[in-house]
C-alpha cells in the first residue's frame, strides 16, 4: 500500500502519523509545482507510487488537458474516506492502541 502522513487535525482526532492513501480522500501537495493545491484522490498507480489529484492538469500544445502524476511521498492527507467499515475500524483500533 501507498502510505503518507496525515494532517495535524487527522493526527489529534485518529491518533494515527501515516495512513494508506485511498481513492476518495482529500489530499494537500506540500512539494513541487502544485505545493499547497488541495483536492480528492481520483485514482491511485500502485506500480510506480503516484496518485492523480483533481485540478492537477496542464495543457498540452493540442490544447488537450493531461492529468498530472504526484508521489504519494510529496502529499499529506487532509480528510479520509470512511465510506469503508473496515477502514473505519481500523482507525478506531490504532488509535485505541495508543492511549
Amino acid at each position: 500500500m501507498l502510505v503518507s502522513p496525515v494532517s495535524d487535525d487527522l493526527y489529534q482526532k485518529h491518533r494515527v502519523r501515516k495512513l494508506s492513501v485511498r481513492t476518495g480522500d482529500s489530499v494537500r501537495i506540500v512539494r513541487g509545482d502544485f505545493a499547497g493545491l488541495e483536492g480528492k484522490v481520483e485514482t491511485i498507480d500502485y506500480s510506480s507510487g503516484k496518485l492523480y489529484v483533481e485540478g492537477m492538469t496542464r495543457e498540452k500544445a493540442a490544447g488537450v488537458a493531461s492529468k498530472l502524476p504526484v508521489h504519494v511521498s510529496k502529499v499529506l492527507l487532509t480528510n479520509l474516506n470512511l465510506s469503508d467499515k473496515w477502514r473505519s475500524g481500523l482507525l478506531s483500533e490504532k488509535g485505541r492502541k495508543g492511549d
